[in-house]
């Protein structure tokens, strides 16, 4: 009688982790337009675009067009005075729109400034993994841009409501910039830890089979296939976790499983050279 051909395994015993990769991306956790509430020429403006500025440092001072007009920058009344423009917060000159000597109306932007020291990390999660992410749980991040270069950081925050488009649902993490590295809208890979299983039974993704009985395998015993139901526990691409159902020492078959029942004869295939 024909005999079909497979291969085996037996199970292997290790560790394993069930991650879940997506897709996020850098925004500022402080950002601002600085103007002053006067309209005037610009006497000072020193910083230029990437520079630092510290809190409540004097970014630019402007005049009034009435007080350059009397030449009396010490008169009564605050439009007389020297008007300085402070930056509310420590952070990085990200843009410029005028110079020391242009004339600006009440409220110009002068210039935009961002807190640099943090950034908020926005990660778009598929609704079908909202049961198994949690605020709290710890985060790795990478990103393309920065190779070699990773942070930990932990979930803040679980958007409650799934885009309708999309079914995404985002979430949040606050990453310090220690190295100076990090800009606003680098895109950034996250990898979030779902379940980690030590000592597990572990086998191939392609030794697990499901119908609507559920999970099995064929394992080969005395030269025949004999179906064994299986319970899984976590996954990665290539590998499962097997929480009960199968002994360290059976022999489960790999390739050639799909077209097997119940007692079908097997015999091990010659592996090429």
């Amino acid at each position: 009688a024909y005999k079909i051909p497979v291969e085996v395994v037996v199970p292997k015993t290790g560790k394993l982790q069930e991650k879940i990769t997506i897709v996020g991306k850098l925004a500022p956790v402080r950002e601002t337009l600085l103007s002053s509430q006067f309209g005037g020429r610009i006497t000072k403006l020193p910083f230029s675009e990437g520079d630092a500025v510290a809190a409540g440092q004097v970014v630019a001072t402007l005049v009034s067009p009435k007080a350059e007009a009397l030449g009396q920058v010490r008169s009564a009344g605050k439009e007389m005075l020297p008007i300085s423009v402070r930056a509310p917060f420590a952070g990085t000159i990200l843009r410029k729109f005028h110079f020391a000597g242009d004339v600006v109306s009440p409220g110009e932007p002068l210039v935009k400034i961002q807190d640099s020291r943090r950034f908020f990390l926005w990660g778009q999660l598929p609704a079908v993994y909202l049961p198994d992410v949690h605020a709290g749980q710890p985060l790795m991040v990478s990103f393309p841009d920065l190779p070699g270069y990773r942070i930990q950081a932990k979930i803040e925050k679980i958007d409650p409501a799934v885009d309708p488009g999309t079914q995404m649902a985002r979430i949040r993490a606050t990453l310090t910039n220690k190295k100076h590295r990090l800009k606003s809208n680098l895109f950034a890979t996250i990898r979030i830890v779902t379940g980690t299983a030590e000592k597990a039974l572990l086998l191939p993704r392609n030794a697990v089979l499901r119908d609507a009985a559920g999970d099995f395998v064929f394992l080969k015993k005395n030269g025949k296939a004999h179906r064994k139901a299986v319970k899984v526990g976590l996954k990665t691409l290539d590998t499962l976790q097997i929480r009960s159902g199968l002994l360290p020492t059976d022999s489960v078959i790999v390739t050639g499983n799909y077209e097997l029942k119940e007692g079908m004869p097997v015999r091990l295939e010659e592996k090429s050279k």
